[in-house]
């Protein structure tokens, strides 16, 4: 039911919703865009309209639903944030975002998760001062080496399979 473009939005968004306590406007925005994409069923526009405040329990039950409509399989919160973390990997060796702006984003998901060896050394390229003056990179060296590290990460993480960056 889903677009493969829609597909990598519904996992990035479970990512960002499983490093936000509560996520209930998270889950209502996702909605909203799948529903501004032509993707409709009784419940994902209920979902969508939910207003502030917003009901946690109440968002929950929609959204659950809304998955098992949509046919999807919720990941776990581990699974989730690395599926995140992953497709901001290949948004970064594809040039869709920026080497920089990839960098925190994944940085936010290894201090979501603990500091897992494999997101390691974004502890380092995030730190743009860092970067600069302890190791003497010049801003292009650390986009380079930024997008040397998001293709090691995208080839070492599982989920979600996607086609070769």
């Amino acid at each position: 039911m889903l677009t493969p473009a829609q597909k990598l939005e519904t996992i990035k968004a479970f990512g960002l919703i499983a490093m936000t306590v509560g996520g209930g406007e998270l889950k209502v925005n996702w909605a909203m865009s799948l529903l501004e994409q032509g993707i409709e069923t009784e419940n994902l526009c209920v979902l969508a309209s939910l207003l502030n405040p917003l009901n946690e329990f109440e968002v929950d039950e929609y959204f659950n639903i809304v998955i098992s409509e949509l046919d999807l399989k919720a990941p776990n919160s581990e699974e989730a944030v690395e599926g995140y973390a992953k497709i901001l990997a290949h948004e970064v060796i594809r040039g869709i975002i920026s080497p920089e702006i990839g960098a925190s984003k994944i940085y936010d998901a290894n201090v979501f998760l603990d500091y897992p060896e494999s997101f390691a050394e974004y502890t380092i390229y995030e730190d743009e001062w860092y970067c600069e003056h302890i190791n003497g990179w010049s801003k292009e060296k650390r986009r380079e080496e930024i997008i040397k590290a998001c293709k090691v990460s995208y080839g070492l993480l599982e989920y979600p399979s996607l086609n070769k960056a």
